[in-house]
Parts: structure tokens; C-alpha cells; sequence
């Protein structure tokens, strides 16, 4: 008679695997419970992107979170990459939803001069990946149109242009973003895979 193979023993599992998946999953839980209560309340919200007027901060074909939160503790402020609608915003598309970057705050005096921003005469740098943001002068747009032009925004309104600046679509052409259409801050790109991180 031959000795019978001794029954294996049964398989533990590392105490430390089981401790990274539980620290894991928490904060998984926690982001999706977040999410899910945030959106739809409209405070946080996906968009694809199918231009190129932001580039390169969100380049076209980018899928963007925008979040709400931020806004309700603080304005938005110069630099902010906003979302918003065109409600009463002549020549924009009816229910269109766009992207700026905020650049004029309300009761500032804008200008361009050799490609630099200047806010109430002083030159403001403002940045993106691939460093300070050049803008460029647009023959026949309504504001900024040249380096004589200057804009003091209204009370209750920003100046948002796009990083891409020889696009058109902006405050140069038409005009003032009302402070109640914005309707949050992008945040983060989540796709493609190469694009993902925070918006700058």
C-alpha cells in the first residue's frame, strides 16, 4: 500500500494584500458616492471637447470634468478655465455650452500689447503646459481689436478669452460673459488616456 498524498493546505491570503485592497475600494466608494450626489445637482459634469479654441491646455477630442464647487466659495477669478452657457449672449449658438479662460475680472481695464495681457496697465502673465499665453490681435473683432484698444468690464461680468488665440470665438468678438452663465471650473481632462491630469 502507498502512502497517500498529503491533503495541501488550505491558501492564506497576505494580511497585506487584503489591507491595500480595503485601502483601495474606501476611497473608490468615496469618489462615486461623491459623484453621484454632486451631479445632479449639476456642480459636477462631463463634456467632450470638439474644438481646438483652448488648445493646448484642452485640445480637441478631450473629455473634461467640470466642477461647480469651487464657485460656491469663491468667484471665479483670472486664470479659472470656465464653463458656461451663451443665454443672452448674442451671435453664439442657442444652448451651446463653451470653455474660456477667465482673463478680466469686473471693473478691470484690459489691453494687448505685444502678444502680453495687461490688467489696469500692468502686464499679467497668465500660463498654460506650454508657458505664458501669447495673444494675437483679430482685424475686426469688437474689443481688443489692436494695441490702442483697451475694455474696462462691467460690474457683474469677465473677459474670457481662448488659449488658442487666432480662434475667434471669444470676448473680442462677442463681447461679456454674464457672472450668472457660468456654470462651473474644468478641472480635470479623464481622456484620452495620454491627456489625463488636472487643467491648466
Amino acid at each position: 500500500m502507498t502512502p497517500s498524498e498529503p491533503r495541501p493546505l488550505p491558501a492564506t491570503q497576505q494580511p497585506g494584500k487584503k489591507l491595500r485592497r480595503r485601502i483601495l475600494i474606501g476611497p473608490a466608494l468615496l469618489v462615486g458616492v461623491i459623484l453621484g450626489s454632486l451631479r445632479p445637482l449639476g456642480l459636477i459634469r462631463p463634456f467632450s471637447v470638439p474644438t481646438v479654441a483652448m488648445t493646448p491646455a484642452i485640445a480637441r477630442g478631450d473629455h473634461i470634468m467640470m466642477e461647480g464647487v469651487t464657485f460656491l466659495v469663491r468667484k471665479p477669478q483670472r486664470g479659472d478655465i470656465v464653463v458656461f452657457r451663451r443665454d443672452g449672449i448674442a451671435s453664439l449658438p442657442a444652448d451651446a455650452i463653451y470653455n474660456k479662460r477667465v482673463v478680466g475680472e469686473p471693473g478691470e481695464r484690459l489691453s494687448i500689447s505685444d502678444g502680453k495681457l495687461y490688467v489696469n496697465g500692468r502686464h499679467v502673465a497668465l500660463r498654460n503646459g506650454s508657458g505664458e499665453i501669447h495673444y494675437v490681435f483679430l482685424p475686426g473683432s469688437t474689443y481688443l481689436a489692436s494695441a490702442d484698444d483697451t475694455v474696462t468690464v462691467p460690474e457683474g461680468h469677465y473677459f474670457v478669452l481662448g488659449d488658442n488665440s487666432s480662434n475667434r470665438s471669444d470676448s473680442r468678438n462677442w463681447g461679456f460673459l454674464p457672472a450668472t452663465n457660468v456654470m462651473g471650473r474644468v478641472s480635470v481632462c479623464f481622456w484620452p488616456p495620454s491627456r489625463i491630469g488636472a487643467v491648466r
